[in-house]
Protein backbone atom coordinates (compact mmCIF):
# COMPACT_ATOMS: atom_id res chain seq x y z
CA UNK A 1 0.00 0.00 0.00
CA UNK A 2 1.09 3.62 -1.08
CA UNK A 3 1.79 5.09 2.17
CA UNK A 4 -0.06 8.55 3.18
CA UNK A 5 2.58 11.76 2.70
CA UNK A 6 4.45 13.21 5.61
CA UNK A 7 2.85 16.48 6.65
CA UNK A 8 6.65 18.62 5.91
CA UNK A 9 6.21 16.92 1.86
CA UNK A 10 7.25 19.95 -0.45
CA UNK A 11 8.13 22.24 2.36
CA UNK A 12 11.24 23.43 0.36
CA UNK A 13 9.36 25.54 -1.37
CA UNK A 14 8.98 27.51 2.24
CA UNK A 15 12.70 28.32 2.16
CA UNK A 16 13.44 31.02 -0.67
CA UNK A 17 10.25 33.03 -0.48
CA UNK A 18 10.80 33.16 3.88
CA UNK A 19 14.40 34.32 3.19
CA UNK A 20 12.83 37.03 1.00
CA UNK A 21 10.43 38.17 3.84
CA UNK A 22 13.13 38.10 6.45
CA UNK A 23 14.27 41.24 4.60
CA UNK A 24 10.89 42.90 4.81
CA UNK A 25 10.27 43.22 1.10
CA UNK A 26 7.09 41.04 0.53
CA UNK A 27 6.64 37.13 0.54
CA UNK A 28 5.35 34.99 3.27
CA UNK A 29 7.89 34.35 5.97
CA UNK A 30 6.42 30.55 6.47
CA UNK A 31 9.78 29.71 8.69
CA UNK A 32 9.25 32.68 10.62
CA UNK A 33 13.05 33.58 9.83
CA UNK A 34 14.25 36.96 11.54
CA UNK A 35 14.68 40.31 10.54
CA UNK A 36 18.34 40.34 8.46
CA UNK A 37 19.74 42.82 5.76
CA UNK A 38 21.37 39.98 3.84
CA UNK A 39 19.85 36.84 3.45
CA UNK A 40 21.91 33.94 2.23
CA UNK A 41 20.44 30.27 0.87
CA UNK A 42 22.76 28.25 0.21
CA UNK A 43 20.85 24.80 -1.81
CA UNK A 44 24.09 21.87 -1.87
CA UNK A 45 22.76 19.37 -4.32
CA UNK A 46 21.96 15.31 -3.20
CA UNK A 47 22.94 16.35 0.40
CA UNK A 48 19.71 15.13 2.32
CA UNK A 49 19.00 14.70 5.90
CA UNK A 50 20.05 11.18 6.72
CA UNK A 51 23.50 11.63 4.03
CA UNK A 52 24.47 14.00 6.45
CA UNK A 53 23.30 12.64 9.49
CA UNK A 54 25.43 9.42 8.64
CA UNK A 55 28.82 11.40 7.96
CA UNK A 56 29.05 13.48 11.41
CA UNK A 57 32.90 12.43 10.98
CA UNK A 58 33.38 14.54 7.28
CA UNK A 59 30.69 17.44 8.14
CA UNK A 60 31.24 17.97 11.92
CA UNK A 61 30.46 21.98 12.03
CA UNK A 62 27.25 20.79 9.64
CA UNK A 63 26.27 18.15 11.99
CA UNK A 64 26.38 20.03 15.02
CA UNK A 65 24.43 22.83 13.52
CA UNK A 66 21.78 20.72 12.18
CA UNK A 67 18.31 22.19 13.54
CA UNK A 68 16.04 19.93 11.89
CA UNK A 69 14.90 18.24 8.30
CA UNK A 70 11.89 18.86 5.71
CA UNK A 71 10.68 17.17 2.73
CA UNK A 72 11.75 18.13 -0.70
CA UNK A 73 8.77 18.23 -3.13
CA UNK A 74 7.54 14.18 -4.62
CA UNK A 75 9.31 13.21 -7.05
CA UNK A 76 12.86 13.73 -5.26
CA UNK A 77 14.38 15.29 -8.11
CA UNK A 78 16.28 18.63 -8.39
CA UNK A 79 14.07 20.08 -11.87
CA UNK A 80 10.65 19.32 -9.33
CA UNK A 81 12.51 20.65 -6.21
CA UNK A 82 14.51 23.42 -6.89
CA UNK A 83 11.26 24.57 -9.33
CA UNK A 84 9.32 24.41 -6.02
CA UNK A 85 12.14 25.92 -4.02
CA UNK A 86 12.11 29.04 -6.64
CA UNK A 87 8.34 29.80 -7.03
CA UNK A 88 7.22 28.93 -3.46
CA UNK A 89 4.75 26.78 -4.87
CA UNK A 90 4.15 22.68 -5.63
CA UNK A 91 4.66 21.13 -8.86
CA UNK A 92 0.74 21.03 -9.56
CA UNK A 93 1.27 24.76 -9.97
CA UNK A 94 5.06 25.24 -11.16
CA UNK A 95 4.74 21.94 -13.95
CA UNK A 96 8.07 20.95 -13.81
CA UNK A 97 6.58 17.39 -12.09
CA UNK A 98 9.81 15.42 -12.86
CA UNK A 99 13.56 15.30 -14.19
CA UNK A 100 11.77 14.24 -17.84
CA UNK A 101 8.00 13.90 -18.99
CA UNK A 102 6.69 12.52 -22.28
CA UNK A 103 5.46 15.22 -24.28
CA UNK A 104 2.47 13.59 -26.19
CA UNK A 105 1.56 15.97 -28.06
CA UNK A 106 5.08 16.14 -29.96
CA UNK A 107 5.73 12.27 -28.68
CA UNK A 108 9.03 12.90 -27.24
CA UNK A 109 10.31 12.93 -24.31
CA UNK A 110 11.59 16.50 -23.17
CA UNK A 111 14.23 17.07 -20.21
CA UNK A 112 12.66 19.43 -17.32
CA UNK A 113 15.96 20.15 -15.92
CA UNK A 114 18.55 19.89 -18.54
CA UNK A 115 16.30 19.37 -21.89
CA UNK A 116 15.88 23.12 -23.08
CA UNK A 117 16.78 23.48 -26.29
CA UNK A 118 16.77 27.26 -25.54
CA UNK A 119 16.04 30.11 -22.42
CA UNK A 120 12.74 31.07 -24.84
CA UNK A 121 11.73 27.87 -24.96
CA UNK A 122 12.07 27.26 -20.72
CA UNK A 123 9.89 30.67 -20.66
CA UNK A 124 7.07 29.57 -22.71
CA UNK A 125 6.70 26.84 -20.31
CA UNK A 126 6.70 28.93 -17.27
CA UNK A 127 3.11 28.95 -15.41
CA UNK A 128 3.86 30.82 -12.36
CA UNK A 129 5.90 34.03 -11.21
CA UNK A 130 8.97 33.05 -9.41
CA UNK A 131 10.20 34.71 -6.01
CA UNK A 132 13.29 36.59 -7.39
CA UNK A 133 10.55 38.48 -9.22
CA UNK A 134 8.71 39.00 -6.35
CA UNK A 135 11.60 40.82 -5.06
CA UNK A 136 11.38 44.99 -5.44
CA UNK A 137 13.47 46.75 -2.74
CA UNK A 138 15.95 43.61 -2.73
CA UNK A 139 18.81 42.98 -5.52
CA UNK A 140 18.72 39.32 -6.00
CA UNK A 141 22.35 37.23 -6.65
CA UNK A 142 22.51 33.43 -8.33
CA UNK A 143 25.82 31.93 -7.55
CA UNK A 144 27.00 29.07 -8.99
CA UNK A 145 29.28 27.10 -12.05
CA UNK A 146 29.52 29.24 -15.35
CA UNK A 147 28.16 25.79 -16.91
CA UNK A 148 24.36 26.74 -15.63
CA UNK A 149 24.74 30.93 -16.42
CA UNK A 150 22.59 30.81 -19.42
CA UNK A 151 20.64 27.13 -18.91
CA UNK A 152 16.99 27.34 -19.63
CA UNK A 153 16.74 26.29 -16.09
CA UNK A 154 18.18 28.85 -14.76
CA UNK A 155 16.01 31.25 -16.31
CA UNK A 156 12.89 29.40 -15.63
CA UNK A 157 13.71 29.36 -11.72
CA UNK A 158 15.65 32.84 -11.08
CA UNK A 159 14.45 34.97 -13.41
CA UNK A 160 15.76 38.99 -12.75
CA UNK A 161 18.71 37.47 -10.65
CA UNK A 162 22.18 39.06 -11.19
CA UNK A 163 24.23 35.53 -12.05
CA UNK A 164 27.55 35.69 -10.64
CA UNK A 165 29.81 33.07 -11.95
CA UNK A 166 31.85 31.00 -9.63
CA UNK A 167 33.81 27.80 -10.26
CA UNK A 168 34.95 26.24 -7.25
CA UNK A 169 33.32 25.85 -4.14
CA UNK A 170 35.61 28.43 -2.29
CA UNK A 171 34.82 31.11 -4.93
CA UNK A 172 31.47 31.21 -4.75
CA UNK A 173 31.23 31.89 -0.94
CA UNK A 174 33.93 34.22 -1.79
CA UNK A 175 31.53 36.13 -4.08
CA UNK A 176 28.81 35.97 -0.96
CA UNK A 177 31.45 37.80 0.93
CA UNK A 178 31.25 40.34 -1.79
CA UNK A 179 28.13 40.64 -1.90
CA UNK A 180 26.91 40.90 1.52
CA UNK A 181 29.44 43.97 2.00
CA UNK A 182 27.08 45.76 0.15
CA UNK A 183 24.52 48.62 1.72
CA UNK A 184 21.83 46.96 -0.10
CA UNK A 185 19.19 44.75 1.22
CA UNK A 186 20.73 41.69 -0.66
CA UNK A 187 19.26 38.01 -1.40
CA UNK A 188 21.63 35.28 -2.77
CA UNK A 189 21.34 31.77 -3.73
CA UNK A 190 24.50 29.99 -3.61
CA UNK A 191 24.06 26.55 -5.60
CA UNK A 192 26.49 23.60 -5.35
CA UNK A 193 26.15 20.96 -7.86
CA UNK A 194 29.44 18.76 -6.57
CA UNK A 195 28.18 16.52 -4.43
CA UNK A 196 25.66 15.00 -6.34
CA UNK A 197 27.07 14.86 -9.53
CA UNK A 198 30.31 12.63 -7.37
CA UNK A 199 27.27 10.51 -5.85
CA UNK A 200 25.89 9.56 -9.17
CA UNK A 201 29.49 8.56 -10.66
CA UNK A 202 30.94 7.24 -7.08
CA UNK A 203 27.89 6.56 -4.69
CA UNK A 204 27.30 8.39 -1.62
CA UNK A 205 29.64 6.16 0.50
CA UNK A 206 32.51 6.85 -1.63
CA UNK A 207 35.81 8.61 -0.49
CA UNK A 208 35.61 11.06 -3.09
CA UNK A 209 31.81 11.82 -2.02
CA UNK A 210 33.23 11.68 1.97
CA UNK A 211 35.91 14.18 0.82
CA UNK A 212 33.54 16.85 -1.12
CA UNK A 213 31.58 16.99 1.75
CA UNK A 214 34.32 17.41 4.22
CA UNK A 215 36.16 20.16 2.06
CA UNK A 216 32.19 21.87 1.98
CA UNK A 217 31.74 21.60 5.64
CA UNK A 218 35.03 23.90 5.99
CA UNK A 219 34.32 26.35 3.60
CA UNK A 220 30.77 26.93 5.03
CA UNK A 221 32.51 26.82 8.97
CA UNK A 222 35.31 29.33 7.81
CA UNK A 223 31.99 31.63 5.82
CA UNK A 224 30.28 31.19 8.98
CA UNK A 225 32.77 32.71 11.04
CA UNK A 226 33.07 35.66 9.19
CA UNK A 227 29.04 36.72 9.48
CA UNK A 228 27.75 40.16 10.98
CA UNK A 229 24.69 40.32 12.75
CA UNK A 230 22.64 41.89 9.87
CA UNK A 231 23.61 38.11 7.91
CA UNK A 232 21.32 35.29 8.02
CA UNK A 233 22.23 31.72 6.20
CA UNK A 234 20.01 28.87 5.71
CA UNK A 235 21.77 25.80 4.43
CA UNK A 236 18.98 23.13 2.78
CA UNK A 237 19.23 20.90 -0.67
CA UNK A 238 16.59 19.30 -3.04
CA UNK A 239 16.80 15.77 -2.05
CA UNK A 240 18.96 12.91 -0.59
CA UNK A 241 20.43 9.87 -2.54
CA UNK A 242 20.61 6.45 -2.32
CA UNK A 243 23.30 3.75 -3.89
CA UNK A 244 22.13 1.32 -6.20
CA UNK A 245 24.68 -1.94 -7.10
CA UNK A 246 23.77 -2.57 -10.95
CA UNK A 247 22.56 -5.82 -10.04
CA UNK A 248 19.44 -4.13 -8.57
CA UNK A 249 18.98 -2.38 -12.10
CA UNK A 250 15.58 -3.41 -13.68
CA UNK A 251 14.99 -3.32 -17.49
CA UNK A 252 11.20 -2.87 -17.87
CA UNK A 253 11.89 -3.40 -21.93
CA UNK A 254 12.70 -7.08 -20.97
CA UNK A 255 8.65 -7.26 -20.29
CA UNK A 256 7.20 -8.16 -24.02
CA UNK A 257 3.67 -6.63 -22.46
CA UNK A 258 5.27 -3.22 -21.30
CA UNK A 259 6.58 -2.81 -24.91
CA UNK A 260 3.91 -3.75 -26.50
CA UNK A 261 1.56 -1.22 -24.08
CA UNK A 262 4.02 1.87 -23.12
CA UNK A 263 4.51 4.37 -25.44
CA UNK A 264 7.26 5.93 -23.39
CA UNK A 265 8.86 6.00 -20.14
CA UNK A 266 10.38 9.00 -18.56
CA UNK A 267 10.84 10.28 -15.05
CA UNK A 268 13.97 8.83 -12.70
CA UNK A 269 15.38 5.17 -12.53
CA UNK A 270 13.85 5.22 -8.74
CA UNK A 271 10.08 6.83 -10.13
CA UNK A 272 9.51 5.86 -13.46
CA UNK A 273 6.87 7.82 -15.40
CA UNK A 274 4.32 5.10 -17.61
CA UNK A 275 2.99 6.99 -20.56
CA UNK A 276 0.46 4.15 -22.62
CA UNK A 277 -0.19 3.75 -25.80
CA UNK A 278 -3.76 3.17 -25.30
CA UNK A 279 -4.83 4.49 -22.02
CA UNK A 280 -7.97 1.56 -22.13
CA UNK A 281 -4.80 -0.80 -21.47
CA UNK A 282 -4.28 0.63 -17.95
CA UNK A 283 -5.53 -1.73 -15.02
CA UNK A 284 -4.52 -4.65 -17.26
CA UNK A 285 -0.66 -2.96 -17.21
CA UNK A 286 -1.38 -2.18 -13.82
CA UNK A 287 -2.03 -5.34 -12.83
CA UNK A 288 0.67 -6.99 -14.24
CA UNK A 289 3.57 -4.78 -12.94
CA UNK A 290 1.84 -5.09 -9.55
CA UNK A 291 1.98 -8.36 -9.61
CA UNK A 292 5.68 -8.27 -10.99
CA UNK A 293 6.96 -6.02 -8.67
CA UNK A 294 4.76 -5.11 -6.24
CA UNK A 295 6.46 -6.62 -3.19
CA UNK A 296 9.35 -4.09 -4.06
CA UNK A 297 7.95 -0.43 -5.22
CA UNK A 298 4.46 1.21 -5.60
CA UNK A 299 2.65 1.09 -8.80
CA UNK A 300 0.27 4.06 -8.94
CA UNK A 301 -1.90 6.37 -11.16
CA UNK A 302 -1.47 10.13 -10.22
CA UNK A 303 -4.81 10.38 -8.21
CA UNK A 304 -3.65 7.64 -5.93
CA UNK A 305 -0.43 10.15 -5.34
CA UNK A 306 -2.89 13.30 -4.91
CA UNK A 307 -4.95 11.42 -2.40
CA UNK A 308 -1.92 10.40 -0.22
CA UNK A 309 -0.84 14.09 -0.36
CA UNK A 310 2.22 12.94 -2.36
CA UNK A 311 1.10 15.08 -5.12
CA UNK A 312 -1.28 18.36 -5.65
CA UNK A 313 -4.10 18.24 -7.58
CA UNK A 314 -2.75 17.79 -11.39
CA UNK A 315 -4.78 18.65 -14.14
CA UNK A 316 -3.99 17.17 -17.79
CA UNK A 317 -3.62 20.09 -20.52
CA UNK A 318 -0.29 21.01 -19.74
CA UNK A 319 1.45 19.81 -23.06
CA UNK A 320 -0.30 17.05 -21.60
CA UNK A 321 2.77 15.42 -19.40
CA UNK A 322 0.97 13.67 -16.42
CA UNK A 323 1.91 10.07 -16.63
CA UNK A 324 -0.80 7.57 -16.61
CA UNK A 325 1.62 5.21 -14.26
CA UNK A 326 4.33 5.73 -11.94
CA UNK A 327 6.68 3.01 -10.92
CA UNK A 328 8.11 4.21 -7.34
CA UNK A 329 10.89 1.51 -6.18
CA UNK A 330 10.62 0.77 -2.06
CA UNK A 331 13.05 -1.35 -2.12
CA UNK A 332 16.72 -0.11 -3.22
CA UNK A 333 15.97 -1.08 -7.11
CA UNK A 334 15.98 1.21 -9.95
CA UNK A 335 13.91 0.95 -13.32
CA UNK A 336 15.22 1.51 -16.91
CA UNK A 337 13.29 1.61 -20.09
CA UNK A 338 16.53 1.00 -22.81
CA UNK A 339 14.44 2.21 -25.44
CA UNK A 340 14.50 5.62 -24.00
CA UNK A 341 17.43 5.62 -21.35
CA UNK A 342 20.34 7.04 -21.83
CA UNK A 343 23.68 4.76 -21.51
CA UNK A 344 25.66 7.34 -19.32
CA UNK A 345 22.38 7.16 -16.64
CA UNK A 346 22.68 3.54 -16.47
CA UNK A 347 25.78 3.59 -15.26
CA UNK A 348 24.83 5.72 -11.91
CA UNK A 349 25.56 4.51 -8.79
CA UNK A 350 23.50 7.31 -6.58
CA UNK A 351 19.84 7.47 -6.88
CA UNK A 352 16.97 9.65 -6.23
CA UNK A 353 13.47 10.37 -7.03
CA UNK A 354 11.90 8.01 -5.15
CA UNK A 355 9.50 8.65 -1.51
CA UNK A 356 11.85 7.07 0.58
CA UNK A 357 12.79 8.86 3.73
CA UNK A 358 16.54 8.69 2.87
CA UNK A 359 15.15 10.46 -0.56
CA UNK A 360 12.61 13.00 0.58
CA UNK A 361 14.31 14.51 3.95
CA UNK A 362 16.42 17.34 3.71
CA UNK A 363 18.75 19.15 6.22
CA UNK A 364 17.34 22.61 7.50
CA UNK A 365 20.37 24.73 8.64
CA UNK A 366 19.91 27.95 10.19
CA UNK A 367 23.35 30.24 10.62
CA UNK A 368 24.21 34.08 11.33
CA UNK A 369 21.20 35.79 12.47
CA UNK A 370 19.22 33.04 11.28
Amino acid sequence: MLPVAPKDVGRLSDVFISALASLGDGGENRLRLPKVRHSVVVLVDGLGFENLRETPAYARFLTQNLNGSMRCEFPSTTATSIAGFATSVRSNQHGLIGYSAYDRSKKANVGLLTGWNSVDQALRFKRVPTVSELAKEVKVFSIGPKAYAQTGFTALTMPGASYLTAEGLGERFERVEEVIRSAEKTLSYVYVPELDQIAHKNGVTSDRWLHALEELDLIINRFSSKLGNDVGVVITADHGVIDVLEKNHVYLDDFDWYVKAVESTAGDPRCSFVYLADREDLLSLKAKLQSEFGHEAYICEPQELTAAGWLGVLERGHNDFLPDLYVIWQSPKVSYDRRFAKPTHMKMIGQHGGISDCETRVPLIRLGSY
